[in-house]
């Protein structure tokens, strides 16, 4: 029995150390879980902005809302620039907003329904608005167009989408100007300013110099020990602030074709030749067959390719010429046709459109373009006066429909054959992607001969043999070379070209000479210094590269900074030395510069015209501590030694004057008002986004 209560009493601690340790588990997997969820939470964090966490999907969300809104006024697909741009925009966008609704919320800025109704209908039209919905030829707003798109924005999914995009900028705009004019209508120019800035333009010196240069004392005459640099980097260290950034160096493996390649489009070439003199439709063969795009102009002698320009116009209809070859490609061309057609034509029209894609809409336009070229024909129509009614072309309506003169080729290739292939004084119909038009040749220029060239190209381009050979030479360098010295060492062995991209910033996209070397350039901040990276397929060429030096954000580490600071300090002891000879020169009797000239062996220098507000000196460049003195010398005497950046000088003010006609006190206000205010637009926003304290990690996604 007691053995019994032993097993119970035992098995009752062992339930609940079992229920304890499950509790415990249910507990550490919740924890974890919930981990997990912030863990992920972090690692989608695209940035921090005034505190406020933006998420991948967020930023994300707002590119595709701008990316649809591209799409849909250029209708056709984005390139990568495009959107690169694209994000960017997004980017400054939300930096603006995050940044500046904080202090919309503090002073109570906001925009009323009433004055939104104000921007879009009211007195107060806002740009956006008139930009949008102006008409196409006066620039002045539409008023019944723009009502017609509002009282459609149920119909139309799209409208409504660009409408809700032009309210959103529409306020935000609006609450940036509220905010910029209160800033701005505080600001002005007091009177000591005023004072101040008109002694600064209209107070000016004449005077004379003497100079003892920096490059009087070579370099090897100055010492700059390790203490001096410790020294100077103690004192400066706030120079000396840097974001994080790379040096990278790479070597490139250009895919090339080789001689095999090279055979190989030599032999393919032969075989279409062949086969184009063969073809029924040498226009359809080569346009089937060719790398590049086949030109099915009528083309004069000028414009037909210099290899071919001797034999096109003496062949035959059927004949075949070629293959030529300038090491890029193999070219060979069949004559398909001649014909005697004039170079330019001067022609007018009247372009109707269809409002729509739907069939019901095509039709009517072709009815309304049959009824102008029936009441053309007919005689005693005013063309320009059809033109001006009827016309959608913009460019030639208000003209008449005249279109000029213009050369074979230019137009579409309907329009285009209707007016080189038809008569002077013809009218006649054609259907082309922007609609219909009525056409009128109003003159030609003579006909010559002109040919049609069924020219097809092959391109020499690198096989997948070619092609895997040069990565395999490119993985091999990577694979032996895994440290900076041995990377280099390799560069100088195999004797390859070496290039570099310095100071890479971590949301940089390009480096010169490179195609899309994004990738790269992330890479390039994962890697530590003297890492040698895998091999980069950019382009038309696979790259390896290798950090040279990895910078920190915040201030240098000495030995970065170590060379510009031992430049600094050669400087601050040669003009030491140099202030010190001119001081002993002066003690020694110079009393006026011509004798210190003398003793210094140098020469009296002069400047004119003078102020404060002057950028440079006559005969030394950019010296503003020797500007700065002379405006407030007295006049014959000789200033104390001054360290410029060129070296020390002395001045002797020999006239002064203040340019009476140019001084006006309420005209110098203005001026600094003006100034001031119309900086604060840019700087106001600045020197928010710097408290703001922004962390940008788009680097994590793109």
């Amino acid at each position: 029995m007691a053995t019994l209560e032993k097993i119970r009493s035992r098995a009752g601690v062992l339930v609940a150390v079992v229920i304890g340790l499950a509790l415990l588990a249910f507990i550490l997997g919740d924890l974890v879980s919930s981990g997990g969820t912030l863990f992920n939470q972090s690692q989608l964090e695209l940035a921090k902005i005034n505190g406020t966490s933006i998420a991948y999907d967020q930023y994300q969300a707002k590119v595709d809302e701008a990316e649809s809104l591209q799409k849909l006024f250029s209708n056709q697909g984005l390139d990568e620039q495009t959107t690169v741009r694209i994000r960017e925009q997004v980017w400054q966008d939300m930096v603006r907003t995050h940044v500046m609704s904080p202090e919309y919320k503090k002073l109570g800025i906001e925009i009323h329904p009433d004055e939104l109704f104000d921007m879009v209908q009211g007195r107060n039209i806002h740009p956006i608005i008139s930009q949008q919905f102006a008409d196409p030829n006066t620039g002045v707003l539409n008023k019944e167009y723009l009502t017609a798109f509002l009282q459609n924005l149920d119909s139309d999914p799209n409208m409504r989408f660009y409408w809700m995009y032009l309210e959103r900028e529409m306020l935000k705009d609006r609450s940036f100007s509220k905010y910029s004019n209160l800033v701005r209508k505080g600001l002005y120019a007091t009177s000591l300013q005023t004072d101040e800035a008109m002694k600064d333009r209209y107070n000016k010196v004449n005077f004379d110099y003497v100079v003892a240069r920096l490059s009087d004392i070579a370099d090897s005459l100055v010492s700059v020990s390790n203490s001096d640099i410790k020294d100077y980097y103690a004192k400066h260290k706030n120079d000396y602030k840097q974001d994080e950034s790379r040096d990278v160096e790479y070597v490139l493996f250009p895919v090339q074709p080789s001689e095999a390649d090279v055979q190989a489009a030599a032999q393919a070439i032969e075989r279409y030749k062949t086969e184009l003199a063969e073809a029924a439709e040498p226009m359809q063969y080569a346009d089937l067959n060719s790398d590049t795009q086949v030109n099915h102009n009528y083309l004069g002698v000028n414009d037909v390719p210099e290899d071919f320009r001797a034999w096109a116009f003496e062949a035959k209809v059927g004949d075949v010429a070629g293959p030529f070859s300038d090491g890029i490609a193999y070219r060979i061309a069949r004559l398909a046709d001649t014909k005697m057609r004039p170079d330019s034509v001067n022609a007018r029209h009247i372009l109707i459109v269809p409002e729509n894609a739907g069939d019901a809409a095509k039709a009517a336009a072709k009815a309304t373009a049959d009824s102008l070229l029936a009441v053309i024909k007919k005689g005693g129509a005013d063309w320009a006066q059809l033109a001006t009614r009827h016309s959608t072309d913009p460019g030639s309506k208000d003209k008449g429909g005249d279109l000029g003169w213009f050369t074979d080729g230019v137009m579409v290739p309907a329009f285009n054959n209707a007016c080189f292939e038809g008569t002077k004084g013809q009218t006649t119909l054609v259907e082309t992607q922007f609609g219909y038009h009525v056409i009128q040749i109003v003159d030609q220029s003579k006909p010559v001969k002109k040919v049609q060239l069924a020219l097809l190209e092959r391109t020499v381009t690198p096989s997948n043999a070619t092609i895997q050979k040069t990565y395999t030479q490119a993985s091999s360098f990577a694979g032996q070379n895994t440290t900076y010295d041995k990377f280099n060492a390799a560069v100088a062995e195999q004797q390859l070209t070496k290039r570099s991209a310095n100071n890479l910033l971590r949301n940089d996209r390009n480096i010169a000479g490179l195609t899309s070397p994004r990738e790269l350039i992330r890479w390039a901040f994962k890697a530590k210094e003297g890492e040698v990276s895998n091999v980069f397929e950019l382009g038309d060429q696979y790259v390896v590269a290798t950090v040279r030096t990895a910078r920190k954000e915040g201030i240098a580490p000495v030995a970065q900074v170590a060379q510009d600071i031992r430049a600094k300090v050669l400087r601050e002891k040669k003009l030491a030395l140099l202030n010190q000879r001119v001081t002993e020169a002066i003690k020694g009797g110079a009393t006026t510069l011509p004798e210190l000239a003398q003793k210094l062996n140098t020469r009296v220098e002069h400047a004119d015209n003078v102020s404060f507000a002057s950028y440079t000196l006559p005969n030394a460049g950019f010296e503003p501590a020797v500007l700065g003195t002379a405006v407030i010398s007295p006049e014959g005497q000789l200033s104390a030694p001054i360290d410029g950046n060129s070296g020390v000088f002395v001045l002797s003010v020999t006239s002064s004057n203040i340019d009476v006609a140019a001084t006006n006190a309420d005209d110098e206000r203005d001026r600094l008002t003006v100034a001031y205010q119309s900086r604060s637009y840019y700087e106001v926003f600045e020197a928010l986004k710097k408290l703001a304290q922004i962390e940008d990690k788009r680097y994590n996604f793109y």
